[in-house]
């Protein structure tokens, strides 16, 4: 399993597309050799694709807003292309009802198809929301159940997983083949005054010995390290995780 830093980590420093070679440098720098494009506000495709040979960089997944995917999807597949990302991802999306979800798998279909028929993959990343029950099912089950594997992969959160309630470890095991890609963020619990319940992998209270092992088994291609929010500096965030995998010789 290769790891990478989820961009969304570092959201506030890419404003420009000189912020994004800056940025791209010192995710090089702490040791990182690949990443999740995800947060960019200066979104200029081939201004990416030079920060990422420049600095010897991977894109393992892009994260999207759904109205791009659903209304731009050609362009995004040939960004996509560019970058040379397997993958293309959904980084939110929060129903509020089982019809919700529904309309959704509806309304994406033919987005779907189109991603498919030019041979790169879809991932949805969840967080809390779709654990709820609604009439006795949970959103991320329905969309397990009513969805081909071959279009539709997840990309699951161990964190939001954890706050809902459920087990990372059992999530890995009832998705099997469908999680090409997990996000690695730790929690804190209960968090100091202050202090948000996000931390750095292995500065939390999570089991991410258990969690990794079980990666590895279930053959997971790609951990992104992503905290949304960090009490310091979010470029120390991403290195002090890093070095903890690497001292465990997880990377």
């Amino acid at each position: 399993m290769k790891i990478a830093a989820q961009l969304f980590t570092v959201r506030k420093f890419m404003d420009s597309d000189e912020d994004v070679l800056k940025t791209f440098e010192k995710i090089r720098k702490i040791g990182y050799e690949a990443v999740q494009i995800s947060g960019i506000s200066a979104y200029h495709p081939r201004n990416i694709v030079k920060a990422l040979k420049e600095n010897g960089l991977q894109a393992c997944v892009t994260h999207n807003s759904f109205d791009r995917i659903v209304g731009d999807t050609d362009a995004l597949i040939e960004e996509n292309k560019l970058f040379g990302t397997k993958y293309i991802g959904i980084g939110c999306f929060s129903g509020k009802s089982l019809d919700d979800y529904k309309k959704f798998l509806d309304d994406i279909s033919p987005a779907l198809e189109k991603i498919h028929a030019a041979g790169l993959g879809f991932t949805y990343h969840n967080h809390d929301h779709e654990f709820k029950i609604y009439d006795g099912v949970r959103p991320i089950d329905y969309l397990r159940e009513h969805t081909d594997k071959e279009r539709f992969s997840f990309l699951p959160d161990m964190y939001w997983i954890q706050r809902a309630g459920g087990s990372p470890i059992k999530f890995l095991k009832d998705f099997q083949g469908r999680t090409p890609i997990v996000h690695f963020k730790d929690m804190r619990v209960p968090p100091e005054e202050g202090k948000t319940s996000m931390a750095e992998i292995f500065e939390g209270n999570m089991d991410y010995e258990s969690i990794y092992a079980e990666c590895i088994a279930r053959k997971v291609e790609w951990a992104a390290i992503e905290q949304d929010e960090c009490d310091g500096d979010p470029f120390e965030s991403l290195a002090i995780s890093l070095k903890n995998l690497k001292e465990r010789k997880m990377c």
